[in-house]
Order: C-alpha cells, then sequence, then structure tokens
C-alpha cells in the first residue's frame, strides 16, 4: 500500500484595505479589515467542519497572515508556528505602488517573464520568491509525513512558488488568489494541486479585494 500523501492546506489571507485600494503591500504589515476577520472566521469554522485532522497550523509572520491564521489555529487547539519562509514578495522600493503602475508602467510581469532574477531595488527576484516558498512547503511537508497541514501565506508568492513547482517556471502560474481562498497541494510522487482558489465558504464582500 502507497503511503498516505501529506497535504498542504494552502490559505491566504484575509482582506485589507491595501487589497481594496489595489495597492502591492507585499513585505508592508498591513492589518486585516473587519471583513478579512469575517473571512479568516468564516475559513477556520469550515476547515475544522471538513478537515478534522490537522494538527499543525503555519503562517507568514506578517499580521495579515498571523491573524487569518490564529482563529484556525484555534479551532484545532494547534499554535500558529510562524514562518519567516511563508512572506510575501518584497519589491524593495517598488512597495506602496498601485497594480495599474506595476504592471503598465513598471512592466513588471514583463520583467519577471525576461529575467526570473530581476528585482527591484532593495526587492527580492521572482527566482528568490519561488525557491524560498517552495522550499518552504516541501520542509513543512517532510516535517509532517502523511499529515494534512494548514498553511497561512500571501497571493503573491504563492503564485510564483506554484508556477515553479508545477511547472519549473516562475512566471507559469498567473490566476489570482482571492483573499481566504483554500487550494490542497501534495508534493509527493510528483507537485499537483487537489483543488485551487475555494471561496464558497467565505461571507459575502462589499469590497471584493483580489489583490496581493
Amino acid at each position: 500500500m502507497a503511503p498516505r500523501p501529506t497535504i498542504l492546506t494552502i490559505v491566504r489571507h484575509g482582506q485589507t484595505a491595501a487589497n481594496i485600494e489595489g495597492v502591492w503591500h507585499g513585505s508592508t504589515n498591513t492589518p486585516l479589515t473587519d471583513h478579512g476577520h469575517r473571512q479568516a472566521a468564516a475559513t477556520a469554522a469550515w476547515l475544522a467542519a471538513t478537515h478534522v485532522d490537522v494538527r499543525h497550523v503555519y503562517a507568514s509572520p506578517l499580521d495579515r497572515a498571523h491573524h487569518t491564521a490564529r482563529p484556525i489555529a484555534a479551532h484545532y487547539g494547534a499554535p500558529v508556528v510562524l514562518d519567516p519562509a511563508l512572506a510575501e514578495f518584497d519589491l524593495g522600493t517598488w512597495e506602496g505602488t498601485s497594480f495599474q503602475e506595476l504592471f503598465e508602467e513598471k512592466r513588471l510581469f514583463h520583467h519577471m517573464k525576461q529575467d526570473p532574477h530581476f528585482a527591484p531595488h532593495g526587492g527580492e527576484s521572482p527566482s528568490q520568491v519561488g525557491l524560498r516558498l517552495s522550499g518552504a512547503l516541501r520542509r513543512i511537508a517532510g516535517q509532517h509525513p502523511g499529515e494534512r497541514v494548514v498553511v497561512v501565506t500571501h497571493g503573491g508568492a504563492l503564485s510564483i512558488a506554484l508556477g515553479l513547482l508545477l511547472d519549473d517556471d516562475y512566471s507559469s502560474w498567473n490566476r489570482m488568489v482571492k483573499n481566504c481562498a483554500v487550494s490542497e497541494l501534495v508534493l509527493e510522487p510528483r507537485p499537483a494541486l487537489r483543488s485551487f482558489n475555494l471561496v464558497d465558504h467565505l461571507p459575502d464582500d462589499p469590497h471584493a479585494g483580489p489583490h496581493r
């Protein structure tokens, strides 16, 4: 009988004001909105009802991820393990820039596709982000063989890591990960998504903040 795979249940953090405003906040420590807290609570309740076998919860140390993870961990009676390798893509001097400016004027996606080692001043490159987060996911899975582990992280970094894990291409995965969306990833025998971007458990969002 094949061994039971480790399942990583990956959650993007809840809504922030920067998400509503369409601004990249990356490594900037921004809090959840009231709606973001409601999203986190709804996600925690849904996970506890559908996945009763969780004993480990990991999160980025940025407040928006940590505060999303806390109600999830509370439902399971587990601590939140903060892991800096789960943090968002740091854009250095480009942080606080609107998405429109990033993609149309600074041509972030163009630079990422042309050179995965390109980094804004003081920031990270896609290759650094992808290796950092994919390495963290592999490490966490390796520490908990055969278990289901919850990981709370960020949309930008996760998209890059999924591109690297699934397609060996940092820029190939460009689907928007929604606030408090739940995805399931297995890494053995080869990386594969069992589900992606599940949001049916969330309350209605009057602002619909899709950004990272």
